[in-house]
């Protein structure tokens, strides 16, 4: 397996789990949102237990967005590099990560997406290079094994 197609399989948990939060829906806790006034410090939020949440870091800027059912990510949620562009779209259901995933580098174009279900990686995952060529493929059972990666 060449260098490159080892660092895209072991990167795809790690990004995973970091593009969306990584916490697969856990009911949040308190967390730091910043004020809609520039320059105020940033406050502390009730949880989101039914609706629409958001989160932002210290700066104030958009980490992520996406809905809550019974305090679990539930739908399609966003995650934003901190100049604004997205960098990922996960589709969660009750709290678990089950649908398509799709991860973009920094300058918009698509890094890598793959289907999950009930958490795991499932079916074959493509991995793209900054010009928007397929550079390689793995592929998952249903219990989230890996059946094929490059060589």
């Amino acid at each position: 397996m060449s260098m490159m197609a080892l660092k895209h399989w072991i990167l795809i948990p790690v990004l995973g789990l970091l593009s969306c939060g990584g916490n697969s829906g856990a009911a949040p806790t308190k967390e730091k949102q910043a004020t809609s006034l520039p320059g105020m410090t940033p406050t502390m939020k009730e949880p989101v237990i039914n609706g629409p949440d958001k989160v932002y870091d210290a700066e104030g800027r958009l980490q992520m967005e996406g809905d809550r059912r019974n305090g679990l990510r539930q739908g399609v949620w966003t995650s934003y590099f901190p100049n604004g562009r997205v960098q990922s779209k996960n589709d969660y259901r009750d709290g678990k990560l089950q649908g398509l995933s799709t991860v973009f580098r920094e300058n918009g174009s698509i890094y890598y997406t793959g289907q999950h279900r009930n958490d795991k990686q499932v079916g074959e995952w493509r991995f793209f290079n900054e010009q928007g060529d397929i550079e390689n493929t793995v592929v998952y059972d249903t219990t989230g094994a890996v059946i094929s990666k490059p060589e």
